[in-house]
Parts: structure tokens; C-alpha cells; sequence
């Protein structure tokens, strides 16, 4: 049997990063191959000081408790993290803490994948090259899946180690269509927008680990706001609670608290495990969030979702490229726009799962032929 070993982000305190590598890895299993995640430390000392890192908003104006109850529901969500990564992850024997460690003592496979996530984006990995497969072995198959580039420009000090390493690539495959544009610009190589890794599992594959359990009796929408590369407070605060006006369902908030606790018809959930987290999704009567895979969850579970981006015309966004690709652009909010009109709250899914499927079937073909080197 063949081996596969895949380098992404993996154990993070996110559920997303969390969930597209066992994503990935289970899928690679399904088709034959012994798989391990290989067991790369992210963040480590190669991403310190990170000169092409924006300075994201924080949200300055919350008060110090609100911080505080904040900090413990991450400590509840890091341990669930944990948990779930020893439970399903296949990580490799030894573990890696800096990309010239991985250089010295390369693990050995038969194919390398770069897997998904931003692990070619500057301005969060800052050019790691581990991410780029730079300890595989000259004459080894490497393959890219749904690698995130983030951008729409590579600083030019990078440019030289970024055509380096992506000609060594036998198949990229990323995860925008602005991706496409910038490989080919840096690289001179062709790539294939592909699904997430998250949406290769349909929703029956994700109610296998999902917890089973009912989290909340009455209907609910599940808000899931992040602000890792831009602040969407206060707008999203006044989205939820708008929707909850309209609708009569309760909120149930999954990540950041608003800047005041008490908001009337509100639950917090701030500390969930990945598998609550699905469960959180699958039982949703609608999803808002500014997550890509908020997002993705949400049309995976064929939820009626409203993504919220910083700038529509921003041809990087993860959240719009999916969203078009799956013929959802009306549920796309800015921080900019007016609040959504009833008409947009619900609509045929099927549509949508339809083109999801197609998707799903274009990506798998991918992968299967990059393996196979064809």
C-alpha cells in the first residue's frame, strides 16, 4: 500500500483547520492509501515577527469581563481541539517544530500533499516553505489540494522561493479562483480550483462524528462570527439580532461574544467541541456567519446561510468564490450593506446541493488523477 503524507494546519484552535485535515485525510484513505497528517507545530518560530502580517481588529472597546469569559470558553474549545486531534488524527511519528527541522529529517512517503487551509498566504504563514514541501525529496510526487493562497499579489523578496517550490509541484489544485491567477503568474503552472477538503465529505459522512445530540429544543440560527481578518462588529450583532426579530428563532452564538452580554433570545456556545460544532450546524434552521468554513458547513448541511465579507468586490475572498461557485452570490453581505429582506431568508436548496455535487465530483476526479500522476 501506498503512502500519503499531508502537511496543512491541523491543530489549531480552530475548527475549521481542525476538520479540513481530517477531511483530507479520510478521503485519502477511502481511496487506498496509508495517510498521515504529518505533525508540523503551527505557529512556530518561522511565523514570528511576521513582516507581510495586517494588523487585524481586536475589538478594543470590549470590557476586561467580557474578555475573560471569552478566554475560558477558548480553554473549553482548545481542550476539545485536543481531544478530537488525537482521536482522529493519523499523525506521524515524530513531530516537527521548524522547517529546517523538517529539512534535516524529512519524513518518508510516497506522495506528498500540501494540504488546505492558507498555507500559501504571506500575511498568516509567512512564506513557510515547509508549506510548500521544501524537505520532500527532489524525485518525490508532490501534489497540492485546495492550497489557499489569500491574495492576489506575492511580496516580490518571496517571489523567487514561491516559483522555486510550486515548479516542483506534479498537479496544484487551490482553493479560490484567484489562486488560479497568481500560480500561473508566479509559477508559470496551471492550477484547478477544487473544492475544500470539508465539502469532499457529505453531510451523512459528517453526522458519523458529529455529536448526536440535540444541543438546543427550539429552532435557532447559529451565528458564527470571526474576526481574523476583519472586524465585522458591530454589524453582524445588529444582523443577528435583526434576523431574530423577523424570524422568532433564538440565536445561538458559537465564537465571539458581542461586545454586551444580555442580548434578549441569545445562547452562548463559545467553547464547543468540533463535534458539537456540527452538530451546532446540522441542527440549525440558518447559519450567519463570517467564516469560510461557516460558510461551508452551512451549504454542506444544505442550511440557508448569509455570509458576511468585508468587501464584495474583493476578488480574494474565500467566502464569495464559494458562494459563486455554488450559485448562492445573493447571500453574500458586506459590512456595508442593509439588512437582508425576508425574500432572501429561505430558498430551494436543491439548486445549490446540486451544483455541490457536481463540484464534489470534479474534485474527487482531481485528487484520484493527481495521486495516480496521470
Amino acid at each position: 500500500m501506498k503512502s500519503i503524507g499531508i502537511i496543512t494546519i491541523h491543530k489549531i484552535n480552530n475548527y475549521g483547520s481542525v476538520l479540513q485535515a481530517y477531511a483530507l485525510q479520510k478521503v485519502c484513505e477511502d481511496l487506498g492509501y496509508r495517510t498521515e497528517i504529518i505533525d508540523y507545530g503551527f505557529p512556530n518560530q518561522a511565523h514570528a515577527n511576521n513582516r507581510y502580517a495586517t494588523h487585524l481588529d481586536t475589538q478594543p472597546t470590549e470590557p476586561r469581563w467580557i474578555k475573560m469569559l471569552y478566554a475560558l470558553g477558548l480553554s473549553r474549545q482548545h481542550k476539545g481541539v485536543g481531544t478530537f486531534v488525537q482521536k482522529y488524527h493519523h499523525l506521524s511519528e515524530r513531530q516537527y517544530t521548524s522547517p529546517e527541522e523538517l529539512k534535516r529529517n524529512p519524513p518518508k512517503y510516497d506522495i506528498y500533499i500540501t494540504g488546505s487551509d492558507q498555507l500559501w498566504n504571506p500575511r498568516y504563514c509567512n512564506g513557510d516553505p515547509a508549506f510548500m514541501l521544501h524537505f520532500a525529496p527532489d524525485d518525490a510526487q508532490k501534489i497540492s489540494y485546495a492550497a489557499s493562497v489569500g491574495t492576489n499579489t506575492i511580496p516580490e523578496d518571496l517571489k523567487s522561493q514561491y516559483k522555486e517550490l510550486l515548479s516542483r509541484y506534479a498537479h496544484i489544485s487551490v482553493r479560490e479562483n484567484s489562486g488560479v491567477d497568481v500560480v500561473k503568474a508566479i509559477a508559470g503552472k496551471d492550477a484547478t480550483v477544487v473544492l475544500d477538503p470539508t465539502l469532499l465529505l457529505c453531510k451523512d459522512q459528517w453526522n458519523e462524528i458529529a455529536d448526536p445530540k440535540r444541543q438546543f429544543k427550539r429552532k435557532y440560527i447559529l451565528c458564527y462570527f470571526l474576526n481574523y481578518t476583519f472586524n465585522a462588529f458591530p454589524y453582524v450583532d445588529e444582523l443577528a439580532q435583526y434576523m431574530q426579530r423577523q424570524t422568532g428563532y433564538e440565536l445561538v452564538r458559537v465564537a465571539r461574544p458581542p461586545h454586551h452580554l444580555g442580548a434578549p433570545h441569545t445562547h452562548y456556545r463559545i467553547g464547543a467541541s468540533p463535534e458539537q460544532f456540527l452538530a451546532l450546524v446540522r441542527d440549525a434552521e440558518m447559519v450567519l456567519t463570517t467564516s469560510f468554513h461557516g460558510t461551508a458547513f452551512a451549504v454542506n448541511y444544505g442550511k440557508p446561510v448569509f455570509t458576511v465579507v468585508k468587501d464584495k468586490d474583493a476578488s480574494d475572498s474565500r467566502q464569495i468564490s464559494l458562494m459563486h461557485n455554488v450559485g448562492l452570490d445573493a447571500q453574500v453581505l458586506s459590512v456595508k450593506d442593509a439588512m437582508p429582506d425576508a425574500s432572501r431568508f429561505s430558498y430551494d436548496v436543491r439548486e445549490e446541493q446540486n451544483r455541490l455535487d457536481y463540484l464534489r465530483k470534479i474534485s474527487m476526479e482531481y485528487l484520484r488523477n493527481a495521486i495516480d500522476n496521470e
